[in-house]
Order: structure tokens, then C-alpha cells, then sequence
């Protein structure tokens, strides 16, 4: 008698589950059972979410992108890990405002192949505020450089993931 207070506070959270607070997802969210069943309707949604519990595999797939989840931490993590393997080769390249591992960060920014000049350039223009002194570290140089794009109009609306 205990388990029916707990299945429907379930089932009705299920049903106010909002599909835009689930990226695009049903109201199970993605993982296994997301992928099977693609019908956002409540009781296909129910068996969606059945599956997920029933096999565990939703927050290893929504930690590693698997399982038609889509890897929120992923861009960036790979920004990240990109300007730590690379730092001295982008210093160089954003003093000269052109180069490919340059084009490869505004890649990583989401900047579209039409604005990898523009990015070059404004890099070059803001050097003195991207490395503020000799000792920047690559997630200062990183977080200094997504401030100022914030501020970039036309860069900050092409680059979506600054």
C-alpha cells in the first residue's frame, strides 16, 4: 500500500516534465529507453523512463554523450583541454592573428568558417587583454578571452559556445 503514494508522485511528475527542460527529449530524457521510444505521450514516456531505471545506463550516458544524450559539459571540456595542449602555439598565433590552431579554438567556439578572420583579427586586436601579463595561464588566457567576445557583438552572437 506504501508503493502507490511513491508511483503516482512519479507518474504525475512525468506528466509536468517539460520536453524543452530536456533538451529537445521526452519527458524520460535521453538514454536507452529515449532512443527506443521516440512518442513523447505519457504512458510511451513512462515506459521510456522504465527502461533508463532498468538498466542504469542515463547518467552514464548524459556524462559521456552516449545514448542519443548530448555531452552538455563536452565543448567545454574540449575548449579546456585544447588550450592547455596547445597554449604556446595559440599565443603565438593570436599576437599574429592567423594560424590553424587558432582556427581550430574558434572552431571549438562554435564560430562558423565565415568568422575565423574576424576571430583571428580580434585576437590580434585584443592580445594585451586576452594575456594580461607573461604568467596568464591557459584557463585565464581562455576565460579573459570568452569576456571579451562577450562584448564583441558580432562575434558574440556567431560564437555560441563562448
Amino acid at each position: 500500500m506504501r508503493k502507490y503514494p511513491l508511483l503516482i508522485a512519479m507518474l504525475v511528475s512525468l506528466t509536468f516534465a517539460s520536453s524543452a527542460l530536456a533538451a529537445g527529449y521526452g519527458a524520460a530524457g535521453c538514454g536507452f529507453g529515449g532512443m527506443l521510444i521516440k512518442e513523447n505521450k505519457i504512458l510511451h514516456q513512462i515506459g521510456a523512463w522504465f527502461l533508463n531505471g532498468l538498466l542504469g545506463n542515463q547518467t552514464f550516458a548524459m556524462t559521456s554523450g552516449t545514448s542519443d544524450c548530448k555531452n552538455v559539459l563536452s565543448a567545454q571540456t574540449e575548449q579546456n583541454q585544447f588550450v592547455e595542449n596547445n597554449y604556446g602555439n595559440l599565443a603565438k598565433e593570436m599576437a599574429a592573428g592567423e594560424g590553424e590552431n587558432l582556427n581550430t579554438l574558434a572552431g571549438l567556439m562554435g564560430c562558423p568558417t565565415e568568422r575565423l578572420g574576424s576571430f583571428a583579427s580580434f585576437t590580434k586586436e585584443n592580445y594585451a587583454s586576452i594575456f594580461t601579463g607573461d604568467e596568464t595561464t591557459p584557463t585565464e588566457m581562455l576565460t579573459a578571452l570568452k569576456k571579451e567576445l562577450s562584448g564583441h557583438p558580432e562575434l558574440a552572437a556567431a560564437c555560441p559556445r563562448t
